[in-house]
């Protein structure tokens, strides 16, 4: 068996791998193939944040490990104003309040994969070292996405105001799970739910679901 947190650095490099090799082949072709919008990937994004709110909300209240529910704690308030921004920026966009709810269409195979998690360790490796380094890495290119589209007031809330919370989670992630895989039965379960984690976001950047999560329905025409 490793040590710890030898085996959360090799962890997070496979983490890396996949994380970049989504954004490329899977979440950037997703945008530019199927024309959209500045505000339609805000609207996914918005999706993304919400769920992600209601899961550390679910674990808080039940995890075993202190330092897990405080993460908990800190990035339900993280996630809260995140959606805000994004509310704002939509809204500035020509979206008007209330006209579209994130939670329309149901929640992701992803979240009911998180809410099944039961221990401190799957929850802190899939939840905030996998789930918010994904969060990370789409940022960034979310940011350069939106540049391109000439939205450089959205590239720079996104680059500013979002990115360094989620970076910084996954900082806080690091440490809190380097302190739950000391066996080698903890650092099984926080593999299998990291590896599990990243398949299910896979899924996650299909056209078909991208499209539904933004809240575009089928593929149409732009304008």
């Amino acid at each position: 068996m490793v040590t710890a947190d030898v085996y959360v650095s090799e962890l997070e490099f496979k983490n890396h791998e996949s994380f970049r090799g989504l954004v490329a082949s899977r979440y950037l072709p997703a945008l530019s193939g199927e024309g959209v919008t500045v505000a339609e990937a805000l609207r996914w994004e918005s999706k993304m944040v919400v769920e992600a709110i209601e899961i550390a909300a679910l674990w808080l209240a039940d995890t075993d490990s202190l330092a897990l529910k405080l993460d908990c704690a800190s990035y339900c308030g993280d996630r809260a104003r995140h959606f805000l921004l994004l509310s704002e920026r939509l809204a500035a966009l020509g979206l008007a309040a209330g006209s579209y709810d994130p939670r329309q269409g149901g929640y992701s195979r992803l979240f009911g994969f998180l809410r099944s998690l039961q221990t401190s360790e799957e929850r802190a490796a899939a939840g905030f070292v996998t789930l918010a380094g994904m969060s990370a890495t789409r940022l960034a290119a979310l940011a350069s996405f939106c540049e391109e589209k000439g939205d450089g007031d959205t590239a720079r809330l996104v680059r500013d105001s979002i990115l360094p919370d989620e970076e910084h989670r996954v900082e806080v992630g690091r440490e809190t799970l380097i302190a739950l895989v000391t066996a080698e039965d903890t650092q099984a379960r926080a593999r299998r739910a990291s590896y599990k984690t990243v398949e299910l976001l896979t899924d996650m950047y299909d056209p078909a679901m991208f499209r539904k999560m933004s809240g575009r329905g089928p593929t149409r025409k732009q304008r």
